[in-house]
């Protein structure tokens, strides 16, 4: 093999070498970018596609007509009414590129929480940073009012609705709400009315609507 044919044969190598490098470098980039997908995927959705049904709401020993002939009136105190919000139907948080997405995108979640209007919050910084995202706050919409409830208090916060009353039979508490097109009421209750009721939302004419949601901090998206 003559010098000339000998420099070709280590260019072609060195070119092959290159190209070899070249394209494991790509792959472990592509497989990289495959795995935050399905990583992203997982914040997003079930790993198969599947039938999830809400989870079974704790039954009231009393229909609404009940309570509402017999209960008592709780009394409360507004925090915050704001009668100009409008709830969104998404928020950046909600991205499974945003910061602790695997906290809050988690669709069958998202779907099941913008299914109700009421919430109810006993308190602490770490419920409140899963409950306002929840609930479609952002950190320039997020309701002020909630800062003033004391800590023998829990905050009951409705979504395009209005609080007219609080009741309660026995362990049974009842809010009654009227349904709005946009805006939030946040009212305060004795935490010794609250402590171990069931609750249950209802119309000003006794139609049940709906068991409030409670706050969570699993700190997972499922």
């Amino acid at each position: 093999m003559n010098r000339n044919s000998l420099y070709c044969l280590l260019l072609t190598l060195i070119l092959l070498l290159g190209t070899i490098c070249y394209y494991e470098y790509r792959l472990a980039g592509l497989r990289s970018e495959n795995q935050a997908l399905a990583d992203r995927l997982t914040f997003l959705e079930p790993p198969a596609p599947q039938v999830i049904h809400p989870e079974t709401p704790p039954v009231c020993p009393y229909t609404a007509e009940e309570v509402m002939k017999k209960g008592s009136t709780i009394s409360y105190r507004t925090l915050e009414i704001n009668d100009k919000w409008v709830r969104p139907i998404y928020i950046p948080l909600w991205h499974s590129k945003a910061w602790n997405s695997g906290r809050f995108c988690y669709v069958p979640r998202l779907i099941e929480n913008n299914r109700h209007r009421v919430f109810v919050y006993r308190g602490g910084g770490s419920y409140w940073f899963d409950l306002s995202p929840t609930m479609g706050f952002t950190d320039d919409t997020g309701p002020m009012g909630v800062a003033f409830k004391s800590g023998d208090e829990v905050a009951i916060i409705a979504l395009e609705a209005v609080i007219k009353k609080i009741l309660k039979h026995e362990n049974q508490l009842q809010v009654v709400i009227e349904p709005v097109r946009k805006g939030y009421h946040i009212v305060a209750i004795p935490e010794r009315d609250y402590h171990g009721s069931l609750c249950q939302v209802v119309t000003p004419d006794g139609y049940e609507i709906e068991v409030p949601q409670y706050y969570h901090s699993k700190g997972s998206y499922q």
